[in-house]
């Protein structure tokens, strides 16, 4: 499989760089109200039935460095995905990797998020996939060193700080569903669409009953609270305020 840039990889990027662009001259520090703005991952937003924020954060990036690497990764990784499936399945399987790996960081992280990190984790999955279909085929095109490199990642996002765990974790396990659920059969006697398709949907029932549970905690007030704090909407903030003293009244604001 010849390595080349692609349509589908080529556009990811440069979305990617007109999103940034924008953002950049809306707010050049990128602050947090900004990028939330924009449609970074917030799971007050999610909660509140905004669920295209469930998509955007795969399009947004924090730093110019940030937006580099991983139109870098985009760049290295992407095109294989898009020379297997052709352009139409690369852009729904880039787009429902976004979305599982953003549902992935709602169940399990509270934290603001953003970037295509997620999907790039996904794109290494197909790795792991091309192995299962033929290994013999994949070790000689190949070799083991995308392997390295899938650990070294792994290692990275659990030492470093500031990293999205979860969406890298569930990018990666959704980007191999999907390819479980529109790729070739694998010669190994298992259920693969039936695994994958099991794996989606408890990813989407996990997302909305966390989105019903979300909507009634602490931090989800504290969290949007911060939000209009950022904003400078002092109505909003003096109304959100009120309810949450009223739902949760021994609790004090710093």
């Amino acid at each position: 499989m010849n390595k080349r840039i692609t349509p589908g990889a080529l556009g990811y990027i440069l979305i990617n760089v007109i999103v940034f662009a924008a953002m950049f001259f809306t707010d050049p520090s990128l602050s947090t109200d900004t990028v939330i703005d924009f449609g970074a991952k917030a799971n007050f937003q999610i909660a509140d039935g905004k669920l295209w924020n469930l998509l955007t954060p795969m399009f947004l990036h924090g730093s110019i460095m940030h937006l580099l690497f991983n139109s870098m990764a985009i760049y290295f990784f992407a095109p294989y995905v898009e020379l297997f499936f052709g352009t139409k399945k690369f852009v729904l399987i880039s787009l429902g990797t976004g979305i599982l790996s953003t549902i992935g960081s709602f169940l399990f992280s509270d934290a603001f998020s953003l970037g295509a990190s997620g999907v790039i984790y996904g794109y290494l999955a197909f790795h792991v996939y091309l192995l299962l279909l033929n290994r013999e085929l994949y070790l000689r095109t190949f070799g083991k060193e995308v392997f390295v490199l899938i650990g070294f990642n792994v290692i990275y996002s659990l030492v470093a700080g500031n990293i999205d765990l979860a969406g890298h974790l569930f990018g990666f396990l959704g980007g191999l569903a999907l390819y479980f659920l529109v790729g070739r059969k694998l010669p190994q006697r298992f259920p693969q669409r039936t695994l994958a398709i099991v794996f989606i949907v408890l990813m989407l029932a996990g997302g909305a009953t966390r989105a019903l549970s979300y909507r009634q905690s602490e931090d989800y007030y504290l969290k949007k609270l911060y939000y209009f704090y950022l904003k400078e909407d002092a109505p909003r903030y003096l109304e959100l305020e009120k309810e949450f003293m009223t739902r949760f009244p021994s609790y004090r604001i710093p």
